[in-house]
C-alpha cells in the first residue's frame, strides 16, 4: 500500500499523538493485583491490645507479595489513643487495607467508624450501622460514662475525623456530624453519601466487587485469592486473659485474702504469694513485652528465694515462680508465625534473642533441678531406720503446745508436735515419735 506524500506527515503526527496519549493513560492508572487476603477480626472494644494485634497482622500481610489486609469490624468503639494509632498504621501501610462491617447485624460505632474511614477500601454488609462518634470520658473508679461537650475537644476530634475522611476522598460532612451530632448511617446511605465504597453480603462477594474497580486512582484485581484468617499468637491470647477485668479482680481479691491469712497465721510465704497476685493486675497496663519481662523477673526471684531458703515455704513460692516464669517466656516470644518471623525480622537479631533466652532459662532451670535433686537425695532410704531421737533441730514455724508444725533436723524437714510452745528459729530436742510426727520440746 502506498501513501500520498501529502498525507504522510499528518499520519505520523497522529500516530505520535496516539502513542503519547496511550503512554500518559498507562502511567496515570496504577494497578494492584491481590493474590492473598489476610483477615483480621476486630471484634469488641478497641484497646492498645487491638492495636498491637492489628499491627502484627499488618506486618505479616506486608511481608507477603500481592496481599491485602481485610479488617472485619464489629465494635462499639474504644480507646481514642488506640484508634489513632490504628489509623496511623493503616494510612502508612504499604498494602491496601479493606474495612468491612460484617456480618449482618454488626456495627462500627465511635472509634470503629474512624477505623473504617481510614481504610483504603470501605464496605458494609446489609443491616449494619456506623456512626455515633461523640467522645466519652469514663471514670476509672466508678465506671461512669460522661459525654464530652467541650468545644476544644470536640473540634479537635471532629477535624481529625474530617482529615481522615478527606485523605481517602470520603464524605467529610458525615465525619464532622458523627462527632458533633452522633449521626448514624446504614449501608445504603453510607454508599449514597460516599462514606463507603461497596455493600457486600460476605467476604467472597466483597472481593468480587473489588475486582476490576478503581478507587482513588488505583485499579484493583483480585485473582484466585488465598484467604488466611489471622490468629494471634499464644502470647497475645495469654495477655488478653491477664488484662481481662474479671481476671484482674479475681487475682487482686485472691491475693488480698492470702495476704491477710498469711500474716494472721504467721505463714509469711502465703502472704508473699498473695502480694505477688496483687501486683500482677497493677502490671497489666504495660505492653505485652514489658509485662512478659516483669513476670519473668518476679518469677525467677520467687524461685531463687524459695531455693535459697531451702523450700521452707513448702514450695509455694517455687510453684508460683515457675508459673510466672512460664507466662513471662510466653509473652516474650516473637508474635509472628515461624515463616513470617524469618521473612519479616532480622534473622541475626532473632537468633541472638532466641538463643540468649534459651541459654538463660536452661541454665537457671539446670541450677534449680540440681538443688531439687540434692534435697531429694538427702532424704534417708528408710525413715523408719532414721528416727532422730535426742537430736537437736531448728523450728521452722511457731508451734504452740500440742500443735503441729515443721522442724529441720540434719537438713531434713519433719512434721513435729510440740510439748511446749516453740518459737520459730529456736532450737528443739526430739524426745519421741508419734507415727510419722516427731515429738519436740525447746532445747535447754
Amino acid at each position: 500500500m502506498q501513501f500520498k506524500r501529502g498525507l504522510l506527515i499528518p499520519l505520523i503526527i497522529a500516530a505520535l499523538l496516539a502513542f503519547t496519549l496511550m503512554h500518559v493513560s498507562i502511567a496515570s492508572s496504577n494497578i494492584y493485583v491481590i493474590h492473598e487476603v489476610y483477615v483480621f477480626n476486630l471484634n469488641g472494644e478497641i484497646t492498645d491490645l487491638t492495636y498491637n494485634e492489628l499491627q502484627n497482622a499488618l506486618q505479616l500481610a506486608e511481608s507477603t507479595p500481592n496481599s491485602a489486609l481485610l479488617i472485619i469490624l464489629k465494635t462499639p468503639g474504644g480507646e481514642l489513643d488506640a484508634a489513632l494509632n490504628i489509623v496511623t498504621a493503616i494510612e502508612d501501610s504499604k498494602i491496601p487495607v479493606i474495612g468491612f462491617v460484617y456480618p449482618t447485624g454488626s456495627y462500627a460505632w465511635s472509634a470503629g467508624t474512624l477505623v473504617l474511614l481510614s481504610t483504603t477500601i470501605a464496605a458494609m454488609a446489609p443491616g449494619t450501622v456506623i456512626g455515633s462518634c461523640q467522645p466519652i470520658e469514663i471514670n476509672p473508679i466508678t465506671g461512669q460514662e460522661i459525654f464530652i461537650n467541650e468545644s476544644k475537644i470536640l473540634n479537635a476530634i471532629s477535624q481529625y475525623f474530617v482529615e481522615v475522611a478527606e485523605f481517602r476522598n470520603r464524605n467529610a460532612t458525615f465525619a464532622h456530624d458523627c462527632v458533633f451530632y452522633n449521626t448514624n448511617l446504614g449501608p445504603r446511605e453510607a454508599l449514597e453519601y460516599g462514606v463507603i465504597n461497596f455493600i457486600a453480603t460476605d467476604v467472597g462477594s466483597l472481593l468480587n466487587e473489588i475486582n476490576g474497580s478503581t478507587i482513588n486512582g488505583v485499579t484493583y484485581y483480585v485473582i484466585n485469592p488465598v484467604i488466611t484468617y489471622y490468629q494471634p499468637g499464644v502470647g497475645y491470647q495469654v495477655y488478653e486473659v491477664l488484662v481481662n477485668p474479671t481476671i484482674q479482680n479475681l487475682l487482686a481479691g485472691l491475693g488480698l485474702l492470702l495476704a491477710i491469712i498469711g500474716f494472721a497465721i504467721r505463714h509469711y510465704y502465703l502472704a508473699g504469694v498473695g502480694v505477688i497476685l496483687m501486683i500482677i493486675p497493677m502490671l497489666t497496663g504495660l505492653s505485652i513485652n514489658w509485662l512478659g519481662l516483669a513476670l519473668l523477673i518476679i518469677g525467677l526471684a520467687a524461685i531463687a528465694i524459695d531455693v535459697h531458703a531451702g523450700f521452707t515455704t513448702h514450695a509455694a513460692l517455687f510453684i508460683v515462680g515457675i508459673i510466672l516464669t512460664a507466662l513471662g517466656i510466653i509473652l516474650l516470644q516473637p508474635t509472628y508465625t515461624p515463616q513470617s518471623w524469618l521473612i519479616a525480622a532480622n534473622q541475626v537479631e532473632a537468633r541472638i534473642v532466641l538463643y540468649t533466652l534459651i541459654a538463660f532459662v536452661g541454665g537457671f532451670g539446670g541450677f534449680i533441678a540440681s538443688r531439687v535433686i540434692d534435697i531429694v537425695r538427702a532424704k534417708p532410704l528408710s525413715e523408719r531406720l532414721y528416727w532422730p531421737i535426742n537430736d537437736v533441730g531448728i523450728a521452722i514455724d511457731d508451734i504452740n503446745k500440742d500443735e503441729i508444725g515443721y522442724v529441720k533436723v540434719r537438713g531434713e524437714y519433719w512434721r513435729a508436735k510440740a510439748l511446749e510452745n516453740v518459737k520459730r528459729g529456736s532450737k528443739v530436742v526430739i524426745v519421741g515419735i508419734d507415727g510419722d510426727t516427731l515429738i519436740v520440746k525447746p532445747a535447754s
